[in-house]
């Protein structure tokens, strides 16, 4: 069994969740263990950047290259984790194509739509921004049930999406959601771009990105994550509602209070969501990804995330266009004053 520390750990976390890793009970939240799995590629990124910086390869992302434009098959690889042994095994294209394993080809028809929404939507080339293939695991466990986990992360020292089965009650097969796919993805990219820590308020923007980001490959256009997959016994249920979070305002937020990343990304995830009722959901999903990609920092805590998006309005629509006010007064509804003024 290998020991991976929480803070590599994103995961979609269930309602009212504080733990990173919610299949884990509380009294082993200091690691998650689960079967060993075979040395994966070295991820780039990983490194602790120092405060206040970025990634290195952070302005690279908007580089599409000779990336195609098609759909191909090998950008996407699909292991399936073998309980007993703790082995990973990539699966072949007649498989993901053709094979039995329903869950591995779900996972992998929604893989590929996650890597060709980034390219089509953000000339994204792959998820680190350098034509990185996304590595999906899926049966993956915990390591101590014997049922499906419920559950899927994104561990940045594998760089892969462990995806969990289910127990058929509380979740399906989490392969089965593309917005938790790509909710995931953007863990991915949120640790290739900028440093957060994955506690407090930069946990947040982290888990806040990954929704409302991954929210926008979702072709019902709504603000639901996980309804297609979380308690499939009960329909029009979702793991969170963007536009209904717990806390509505960071003012509701108890002072020294042990609340989890999860509830705390709704007070920047409900500006967003006032962005795009404002100015429309293609528009604040260009200032939102610009944001992360040219502008959050390691430091960040709302008012510097907040900061982060007004700057990328700028770039992109002006100091004085109806976008920067809109992400200004979204980001003062929830309570969050940026103290930012747009330099002359």
């Amino acid at each position: 069994m290998t020991s991976t520390s929480v803070s590599s750990i994103r995961a979609v976390g269930l309602p009212g969740s504080t733990a990173a890793h919610v299949a884990v009970p509380a009294a082993v939240l200091s690691t998650v263990s689960r079967p060993a799995a075979p040395p994966a590629p070295a991820v780039s990124g990983h490194d602790h950047a120092a405060p206040g910086t970025r990634r290195a390869y952070g302005s690279d992302a908007l580089a599409v290259g000779t990336r195609p434009t098609a759909k191909d098959p090998d950008r996407v690889a699909v292991f399936s984790l073998d309980p007993k042994s703790g082995s990973e095994r990539r699966m072949s294209g007649t498989d993901l194509k053709e094979g039995d394993d329903v869950v591995a080809r779900m996972a992998f028809r929604n893989g590929q739509k996650v890597d060709q929404f980034l390219h089509d939507r953000f000339g994204r080339n792959g998820w680190d921004g350098k034509g990185g293939r996304l590595q999906l695991v899926v049966h993956a466990t915990d390591g101590s049930s014997t049922t499906g986990m419920n559950n899927a992360y994104w561990d940045r020292d594998q760089g892969r999406i462990y995806l969990g089965d289910g127990d058929g009650r509380i979740f399906a097969p989490l392969g089965g959601s593309l917005d938790v796919l790509t909710h995931e993805t953007f863990h991915a990219i949120v640790d290739s771009e900028v440093n957060l820590r994955y506690e407090g308020q930069q946990g947040g923007i982290n888990e806040s990105w990954a929704d409302v980001l991954g929210s926008l490959a979702d072709p019902d256009n709504d603000w639901l994550i996980g309804e297609d997959v979380y308690t499939p016994g009960s329909p029009n249920d979702a793991i969170r509602n963007l536009a209904q979070p717990r806390f509505s305002n960071v003012n509701q937020i108890p002072p020294g209070g042990q609340v989890g990343v999860h509830d705390l990304s709704g007070v920047p995830s409900l500006a967003a969501v006032r962005v795009a009722e404002r100015i429309g959901r293609d528009s604040m999903g260009k200032i939102w990804y610009r944001a992360l990609t040219e502008h959050l920092d390691s430091r960040a805590g709302f008012a510097g995330a907040a900061r982060a998006t007004l700057m990328a309005a700028v770039d992109l629509f002006g100091g004085d266009s109806d976008q920067y006010a809109a992400v200004m007064d979204a980001w003062k509804s929830v309570g969050v004053n940026p103290r930012f003024k747009e330099k002359a």
